[in-house]
């Protein structure tokens, strides 16, 4: 537990999200650009199925303005001009899985250094 960790009461913990507004700040990071993106597809499967968007307790909500949506991530990803981690892991399971049907023990080689580097890219989008 923080409190614990830090030799602190819970109320000063609390204290501290409360100020520092701990949660707004969890959820941008719970919505960034994947979880758009899964957003954008069930919307889209939603759409294309012609049912009604509902809450937890069945009231029908507003449909998601995926237009609008796609054109901010279409931004966000201009922006970023960087491959994503998910990016970069499909393309190199795509080539681990190629050069394994040349030359399986370069790909076994490959896919310690491509684990690495996908733990990099992990660390970078995380800001570490």
């Amino acid at each position: 537990m923080i409190a614990e960790a830090l030799r602190r009461d819970i109320k000063t913990i609390y204290a501290w999200r409360d100020k520092n507004k701990w949660d707004e700040t969890r959820d941008l990071f719970d919505t960034g650009p994947t979880e758009l993106k899964r957003i954008l597809l069930k919307e889209a499967t939603r759409i294309a199925k012609g049912e009604r968007r509902l809450d937890k307790d069945g009231n029908e909500l507003p449909s998601i303005d995926a237009d609008a949506l796609s054109k901010v991530m279409k931004a966000y990803d201009y922006m970023n001009q960087k491959a994503s981690p998910a990016v970069c892991r499909d393309v190199l399971i795509e080539l681990d899985n190629f050069i394994c049907t040349k030359a399986p023990k370069v790909a076994a080689e490959m896919t310690v250094y491509h684990k690495m580097f996908l733990i990099y890219k992990i660390e970078l989008e995380n800001g570490n």
